[in-house]
């Protein structure tokens, strides 16, 4: 004799897995005729504001990514001057002016401004206001006294924007940004 399964004979015969389903439908069936569907007008509010408030802090970080993006380029820029102004300064041999800016190589400061291409527009004369200047350079000398064989050390300080302190005379203070070097030249 062949025994039958006894899930089956206890149900009547009947999967237990399609009486679940058949309970489910008939509940489903029964449900009052103004019950409807979906999300509540609280529920909706609540994921609104979440989205705002997601909205509102990457909007600000983005802000953020500018300001940084901007401060780096400038940086950069001005990295890229006093490199060239060191190389001008270098490029200067036993002359007592150099080359590409006409600094004056013996001890003391001069002042000039710079454009975006690096080009100067004024010389220890305040900015050109006709000329856009962007970056102001501020070059301290130091030779050695007579006689003595020692370096001839060179301060070089960009400055941005030009016209923060617009008078050559005195070195910079009401800057955005700043980026100094200091180099040695051996001139003897």
């Amino acid at each position: 004799m062949r025994r039958g399964n006894s899930k089956l004979e206890a149900t009547g015969g009947v999967n237990p897995k399609t009486r679940l389903l058949a309970d489910a439908a008939a509940r489903f069936a029964s449900r009052p005729s103004g019950f409807q569907s979906g999300f509540s007008l609280v529920e909706v509010t609540i994921a609104i504001g979440i989205a705002v408030v997601c909205l509102v802090a990457l909007f600000g970080l983005s802000a953020t990514g500018l300001n940084s993006n901007t401060a780096a380029l400038e940086q950069t820029a001005a990295a890229g001057f006093a490199r060239a102004i060191a190389a001008d300064v270098f490029a200067s041999g036993t002359n007592s002016i150099s080359p590409i800016y006409g600094i004056p190589l013996a001890s003391g400061s001069c002042a000039f401004y710079l454009a975006e291409d690096g080009s100067a527009t004024a010389i220890d004369s305040g900015p050109d206001l006709s000329a856009p200047s962007r970056y102001r350079a501020s070059v301290v000398m130091a030779a050695p006294t007579a006689g003595q064989r020692l370096a001839t050390t060179a301060r070089i300080l960009i400055t941005w924007p030009a016209l923060a302190d617009p008078s050559p005379g005195t070195p910079p203070k009401n800057f955005a940004g700043s980026l100094e070097i200091l180099t040695a030249l051996d001139r003897n």
